[in-house]
């Protein structure tokens, strides 16, 4: 069955009062177009560019999942006129790189929670652009 990656932005107000269920509602949407649901995550909340029905800000949610092909546009009716989805872009992903894809939006959520290592200096040495402390 063939793997879609679908871009999801999501009212922000409705998603900042109930996050999980505007999360689950995007999910229910799939399963209800006989979609398998293989990752979902958080991806950004950022200001667009342009407003979209009346919203300068959006939730992107990100999701891969598999489906039929003839379940796609019905599905993509289905976001049109749900009021907490603002737009939607759905892509049929690669087999060659579906796995890689769904398993990197997996360990996406986990990698965004843990600090970036800074880099590492030798005691004494200056840090990057200052002084070494005396």
């Amino acid at each position: 069955m063939p793997v879609y990656e679908g871009m999801f932005i999501l009212d922000p107000s409705k998603y900042s009062r109930d996050p999980a269920g505007s999360a689950q509602q995007v999910s229910d949407i799939i399963k209800q177009h006989g979609g398998t649901v293989l990752a979902a995550r958080l991806w950004d909340e950022r200001k667009l560019a342009y407003p979209i029905k009346g919203h300068k800000k959006g939730v992107y949610w990100l999701t891969y999942f598999s489906m039929d092909g003839a379940g796609v546009t019905p599905l993509e009716r289905q976001c049109e006129i749900t009021d907490d989805i603002i737009r939607k872009l759905i892509l049929r992903v690669d087999s060659r790189i579906a796995d890689a894809l769904v398993q990197h939006a997996l360990a996406g959520d986990t990698a965004r929670r843990a600090p970036a290592p800074g880099p590492a200096t030798p005691a004494g040495a200056p840090a990057a652009g200052g002084v070494a402390a005396e």
